[in-house]
Parts: structure tokens; sequence; C-alpha cells
């Protein structure tokens, strides 16, 4: 079992790293283009900055979305659960954790049908398809589900699922 709960831990931490590292290099372009736009008004303004920069703000959200997950950083109301009984309090995560695992795959499920609708269209002052930054939205989500499931493998293995964060327990 110990090998298993540290493959979940490596997946894990390199898909964090991934993940911020690409929501990274996407702020500092975000920044640039907006800069670029702010800058540019003065004279001749290049039209594509504007989309430019929305398509990076939606994906560098998605992406950092995973990493806020892992670390606990999504907001969360735990001040009842949190007074509950032991054995109350874990159905209570565990019915929460289900409901948010699927809500989690409904936007995955409906954010790739509305991309997918999307294939069509064209970002004119991009010259890229409308796919691009609708697929943010699947791709985040999707990331969301695998990182869940791994901090649950991960605290199955260490036998503590009362108190992981994923279950919306304390954090460790």
């Amino acid at each position: 079992m110990k090998p298993l709960i540290e493959l979940c831990q490596s997946v894990s931490n390199c898909l964090d790293r991934l993940c911020l590292i690409g929501a990274g290099t996407l702020l500092v372009v975000n920044l640039l283009t907006v800069m670029l736009g702010v800058f540019a008004r003065f004279f001749r303004p290049p039209i594509w900055t504007t989309d430019l920069a929305k398509v990076t703000l939606v994906w560098m959200i998605m992406l950092a979305a995973m990493p806020a997950l892992k670390r606990g950083e999504h907001m969360a109301i735990s001040l009842l659960v949190d007074r509950l009984p032991g054995s109350l309090a874990l159905s209570v995560r565990v019915i929460r954790f289900l409901i948010f695992l699927g809500i989690l795959g409904l936007m995955t499920w409906l954010g790739l049908l509305y991309a997918q609708k999307m294939q069509l269209f064209t970002i004119m002052s991009l010259g890229i398809r409308k796919v691009v930054p609708y697929l943010a939205i699947p791709v985040g989500m999707a990331l969301m589900i695998v990182e869940l499931l791994l901090q649950l493998c991960i605290a199955a293995g260490t036998g503590d699922p009362a108190g992981s964060k994923e279950l919306g327990g304390q954090q460790q």
C-alpha cells in the first residue's frame, strides 16, 4: 500500500508543479499583454491585447484551481461541521465530498459539450478557434477531479480519512 501512496503523492506533486508553472507563465503573459494595451492606447493600440488577456486569464485561473484545491485554499464554510460529533461530522464530510465530486464531473462534461459547440467560431483578433479558451473549464475541472481522487487515495492509505482535507477536515 505504501508504494501506491508514494505514487499518488508523486503524481499530485508533479501535477501541482506543472499547473503552477503554467499558471505563472500565463500570469506573466497576461500582465505584459495588459501593460502593452494600456501604454499603446496613447499611440495605436493592437486590437488583440484584450482578447489575449481574457484567454490567458481564464486558463491561468483554471490551472491554478488544482493547486489551490490541494492546499485547501478554496472557500469552505465548516463552522457547523466542526461542531458535530465524530461520526456525524465524517458523514457530512463524505456527502460534501461526493457532491463536490459530482459538481466537478458535471462541469467537466458540460464544459466539453460547450467547447465542442464553439469549434466552429474563431476569435478574429487572435486567429484561434473559440474552443481554446472554452477548454479551460473542462481541463481545470478534470484536474481538480484527479487531485481529489489522489488525495482520497493518500488519505485512505494513511488511515486518516476523517481528518483529511479532501473531506473537509482540519489541515495537517
